[in-house]
């Protein structure tokens, strides 16, 4: 069964700044109301253009799902989540399953995306997650 319950759920996201380059981290943007809260992660699914073509900012997603890899540290930044496929977190690959994760207490602004290939990837693009999470 692959239900989820949702206590909170926040799209979230890495911008590509500046040209795109392999082994560069990006990380995920300050979110103003998540930012003095510790988050208590669920959960998570990606989005490229197939599923949101742009994200509330206004950010375009990246076209591409392949050449992304998604780190997520705990709060004592241990890497939990390392360098996952960017394409296994969206959910049309998976025959509509969410990633779910044991839940893991987070900082979002210590977590990353690293490209592994730059193909179909332009500066300005974003790497998208829905986040399933609750605070602590």
């Amino acid at each position: 069964m692959n239900n989820l319950i949702i206590k909170r759920s926040q799209i979230v996201e890495a911008v590509i700044n500046g040209t795109p380059a392999t082994g560069v981290r990006y990380y995920f943007t300050d979110v103003p109301n998540l930012a003095a809260n510790n988050l208590r992660l669920f959960g998570l699914e990606g989005f490229s253009t197939a599923q949101l073509a742009t994200t509330p900012t206004g950010y375009t997603c990246v076209s591409t799902t392949t050449g992304i890899v998604v780190t997520l540290r705990d709060t004592n930044k241990v890497e939990f989540l390392y360098q996952m496929p960017f394409y296994t977190t969206i959910r049309a690959n998976n025959y509509g399953a969410y990633t779910i994760l044991q839940p893991r207490t987070i900082n979002l602004t210590d977590c990353y995306v690293t490209l592994t290939n730059t193909t179909g990837i332009s500066s300005g693009n974003s790497v998208a997650f829905n986040l399933y999470y609750d605070l602590v």
